[in-house]
């Protein structure tokens, strides 16, 4: 049956609307995506808003689907702030087992006569 676009149900999870009055930081904090268990029978809470408070102070929330772009680039952001200290070291070249090589060389050396010599 038809429905206007208003009232239809545009999610699978009705926690994932997003309400068309501003919220506070608080209510987007308290509101919840996903409370069900899995398939696994765990049970699964997933909230709608991801509050991140950047280096500057900045306190911003973000809906899990919605800024799921902005939110991988928050952890990144996390990551790298914890791994600041973190030394790298330059690459080093690969040491090249060399037995092998002269093994392959050996075997063509002692062929090629005997090939030779048949043909």
């Amino acid at each position: 049956m038809y429905q206007p676009f208003e009232s239809a149900i545009l999610t699978v999870n009705p926690g994932d609307r997003i309400a068309k009055e501003p919220q506070t930081l608080v209510d987007k904090a308290k509101q919840i995506a996903v409370d069900a268990p899995d398939i696994t029978g765990d049970w699964i809470k997933v909230p709608t808003y991801f509050i991140f408070e950047y280096p500057n102070g900045e306190k911003k929330a973000l809906h899990h689907v919605k800024d799921a772009k902005e939110i991988s680039d928050a952890i990144r952001l996390a990551r790298f702030e914890e791994d600041e200290n973190l030394i790298i070291e330059p690459h080093k070249p690969h040491n090249v087992n060399l037995i092998p090589f002269i093994l392959v060389v050996l075997l063509v050396l002692f062929t090629i006569p005997i090939l030779i010599g048949i043909f």
